[in-house]
């Protein structure tokens, strides 16, 4: 994977908090991954297809999420529950078509999966092999969230 390719994810994931959350979130640190374990206590994932192959996760804290998805139905979440999980779902869902819809104008094409989301401390995602995982940090506040993407070119 390119570390260009995860740009476009990056913009979209800015794109979506503002407009949607009214939450400008700050880039922070990129980094490559080097493990499966993701950091949070929520992750969305959604799987590509296509000219390029691979996943976008972004995952959170509990705390956080709860204050995003507050943002996103307008009604204020005390614990997590499945309208919790459905938002984060939604939001990645925005983000990944945000990301599609940026690299279909360089001519990379791909389809996005149904998001899958996962709750819990020290959940994993497996990836393939031989293909590099890079991910981003985001400051919300006092609170951090990632994208984490892995791409692998279908040609």
């Amino acid at each position: 994977m390119k570390a260009e390719h995860i740009n476009p994810f990056i913009t979209s994931t800015c794109e979506v908090f503002r407009t949607m959350l009214s939450i400008d979130p700050v880039r922070g640190q990129l980094y490559v991954k080097t493990n499966e374990k993701l950091p949070y206590d929520i992750s969305g994932i959604i799987g590509l297809a296509g000219d390029s192959t691979g996943f976008i996760i972004i995952s959170m804290t509990e705390s956080l999420a709860l204050k995003v998805v507050e943002k996103f139905i307008g009604e204020k979440k005390e614990k997590m529950d499945e309208d919790v999980m459905d938002a984060v779902g939604e939001i990645l869902n925005m983000i990944a078509g945000g990301a599609k819809q940026i690299f279909s104008r360089t001519g990379v094409r791909f389809k996005i999966s149904i998001p899958n989301v996962v709750m819990g401390k020290d959940h994993m995602v497996g990836k393939q092999k031989n293909v590099h995982c890079l991910g981003m940090t985001f400051k919300v506040g006092d609170e951090v969230f990632v994208i984490e993407v892995a791409l692998k070119d279908g040609n």
